[in-house]
């Protein structure tokens, strides 16, 4: 008689229920590392985000680069600007380092996507250093060709700040210079025995100094920085007064920067027009015959002739030649006259030619049109997201 082998179909069930395990173990999994796999990439995705909202913050901040407000702070004070984007929003905390270098630490951060897909945060660093134009004078006085002094005249390469200035110069930085730098001293005539030439040497020979090296700053000839001007003199003007014009606006004192005679307030840099430096274009030949003052940058096409004691404050250069007469003028910075057609310029009367590398500095620094920060040219970038304090 045939008995059925209930042992042998009682088998398949373990093993289907064992294999219905297994699939489901490999479903998990999958699944598991299908979302793992999805967070991991919307996690980089996030973060790259946050990477390019931080990077587009350092980008905004040079490009609305504020040359006097930043020049203003002291070296470690820092400043923060912050912003929204499509994205997220950044927060750039800007350090001075010193008068041109910058430390810029800007961290982005991801608002778009709702609880579960905002707050990835990335940071940066960069390194910026200012770019401007390199139009330090070589000497108080530098030219080619003739050369006259006389009178009670002084020419000083000895570096010395403004008076008043304490606040906004480091005594500590100075750099004496020549008084005179020219091509050849045999073209130096003098008048008199009052005058006084002084400096580290009181007269330095450059026999290859030309007026086309005079006119060259940096990678910016001549007719690019002139295009650069904020106040424009027609040829053959005559300037009998300058003065800083300021309004209130809201208890606070603002600069009236659009004025063509506002020549800045060097006599008050703590003033509302104190960081005001203008780039000044005489289109010819100029003539100032006032007792007023004045800072900035002064680009003279033509000549340049002073009389009646008038004080600037800043480099100063000038295609042709300079004459001063009678009270003279009072120059503070660096005076360049290229001297084009090789005439004589002359330095008479009670003139004052004094070397000023703070004047020069903050004349540059304090000029938007001319100061601007770019990340260095090597090694300006680090990726700080995992740098704690």
């Amino acid at each position: 008689m045939f008995r059925p082998d209930f042992r042998a179909a009682g088998f398949a069930l373990p093993v289907a229920v064992f294999a219905l395990v297994v699939v489901g173990l490999l479903v998990t999994g999958g699944f598991y590392v299908a979302r793992q796999e999805s967070r991991i990439g919307v996690a980089t995705e996030k973060g790259t985000t946050a990477f390019y909202i931080a990077e587009r913050g350092v980008n905004e901040v040079l490009e609305s680069w504020n040359a006097s407000t930043m020049g203003q702070l002291d070296v470690q004070e820092s400043t923060m600007r912050t912003a929204a984007t499509e994205e997220g929003r950044y927060r750039v905390t800007v350090t001075k380092l010193s008068d041109w270098l910058y430390f810029l630490n800007s961290q982005g951060t991801v608002t778009r996507g709702g609880q579960m897909l905002n707050g990835a945060t990335r940071t940066v660093g960069t390194l910026a250093k200012i770019r401007t134009i390199d139009m330090r004078p070589p000497a108080a006085l530098t030219t080619v060709g003739g050369l006259a002094v006389g009178g009670s005249s002084q020419v000083v390469g000895y570096d010395s700040a403004p008076e008043g200035w304490d606040g906004v110069c480091d005594a500590g930085r100075t750099e004496d210079a020549p008084g005179i730098l020219i091509d050849d001293t045999g073209e130096i005539s003098s008048q008199g025995a009052k005058f006084e030439l002084l400096g580290d040497p009181p007269v330095s020979v450059n026999p290859t100094l030309n007026s086309d090296e005079l006119l060259s700053f940096g990678d910016f000839p001549w007719n690019e920085l002139v295009a650069m001007a904020t106040v424009k003199l027609p040829p053959g003007a005559t300037v009998t007064q300058t003065q800083p014009d300021s309004v209130s606006i809201g208890g606070h004192w603002i600069c009236t920067t659009g004025q063509w005679d506002n020549w800045g307030d060097p006599l008050n840099p703590g003033a509302a027009c104190g960081n005001h430096f203008p780039v000044i274009y005489a289109q010819g030949n100029a003539r100032i015959q006032s007792g007023d003052y004045g800072q900035g940058i002064l680009l003279v096409e033509g000549d340049l002739q002073l009389t009646g004691g008038y004080s600037f404050f800043g480099p100063v250069v000038v295609k042709g030649t300079v004459s001063t007469t009678g009270t003279g003028a009072h120059f503070f910075g660096g005076l360049i006259a290229a001297n084009v057609q090789l005439e004589t310029t002359t330095v008479l009367g009670d003139a004052l030619v004094q070397y000023s590398s703070c004047t020069v500095t903050r004349a540059l620094l304090n000029n938007a049109a001319l100061a601007i920060a770019r990340p260095l040219a090597q090694r300006s970038w680090v990726d700080m997201t995992n740098v704690t304090n």
